[in-house]
């Protein structure tokens, strides 16, 4: 009884294939079925989304809308970035203690903002009034 030849691919090498080579049949099939049995790899799990954090002037804050407008500098350039502010985010370093959502900035103040980009658009995890040094 003749048995078929298995041949294997041994491996690449700078850019060419290694010449195949004679395998026996038992090792062939036990190739086979490894491959066969090989669970596929599992799906990465999901990143948290990244923070980013904006250190500006406040050019204009929507209440109706939960937005605030953000000057920032980039190298020479300033570059207006609008972000959600979530209702009840604390804003932090406001006079009295902290206030509720964007009524505790207004145009020309000096804040700090930790952020994550959700669905599309930028959103406020922390609110920070910064005081002018002096």
């Amino acid at each position: 009884m003749k048995h078929g030849a298995v041949f294997a691919i041994t491996g690449v090498l700078a850019g060419s294939l290694v010449p195949l080579q004679r395998v026996s049949p038992l090792v062939g099939t036990a190739l086979a079925g490894v491959a066969q049995n090989a669970a596929p790899p599992a799906p990465p799990a999901p990143q948290p989304a990244a923070p980013y954090t904006y250190q500006g002037t406040v050019h204009s804050v929507q209440a109706k809308t939960g937005t605030l407008e953000l000057i920032t500098g980039v190298g020479h350039a300033l570059r207006l970035v609008q972000m959600r502010v979530p209702t009840g985010l604390q804003v932090a370093g406001t006079a009295g203690g902290a206030s509720l959502g964007v009524r505790g900035v207004k145009p020309g103040d000096v804040v700090r903002v930790v952020c994550h980009r959700a669905g599309g658009s930028l959103v406020a995890d922390k609110v920070e009034k910064l005081e002018p040094t002096r």
